[in-house]
């Protein structure tokens, strides 16, 4: 995976790609901000809910309203913003675990940024440069 230098002035940079590609590696470059689509799980309990559970994973198994919303204020410069983590220990979602700064490039990655759905279109749109 090959990424673009990064341009002055850039608020969101989405990488993308499919499951061990390196999106993690990836996106922890020194001193960005990441803020990982996995954070949208949705949790076991609410997957259970949905009859979703033997799907964890699958796109309909995320939050994507609720990922492009943060995506929005995040590309606004809102002060204060804290996006979720994904525990790999628990398998589960963790809220406000990661600050995302007013300023500065921001890293998103996932498998599903540009995935061609319309409840994914809102994540697409939210990015500056995309990255597969």
């Amino acid at each position: 995976m090959g990424l673009p230098a990064i341009p002055t002035g850039l608020r969101l940079l989405g990488l993308t790609g499919a499951p061990g590609a390196g999106k993690s590696t990836t996106a922890a470059l020194p001193g960005l901000p990441v803020v990982p689509m996995d954070g949208f799980h949705y949790a076991d309990v609410e997957l259970r809910r949905r009859g979703l559970l033997d799907r964890k994973g699958a796109p309909e198994t995320f939050d994507a309203p609720g990922y492009a919303v943060l995506l929005r204020r995040v590309r606004a410069g809102e002060d204060d913003v804290v996006a979720p983590a994904f525990e790999r220990d628990l398998e589960q979602p963790l809220a406000g675990a990661i600050h995302v700064p007013a300023t500065g490039t921001v890293v998103t990655e996932g498998n599903y940024l540009l995935l061609d759905e319309p409840r994914w279109h809102a994540v697409r749109d939210c990015l500056d440069r995309k990255s597969t």
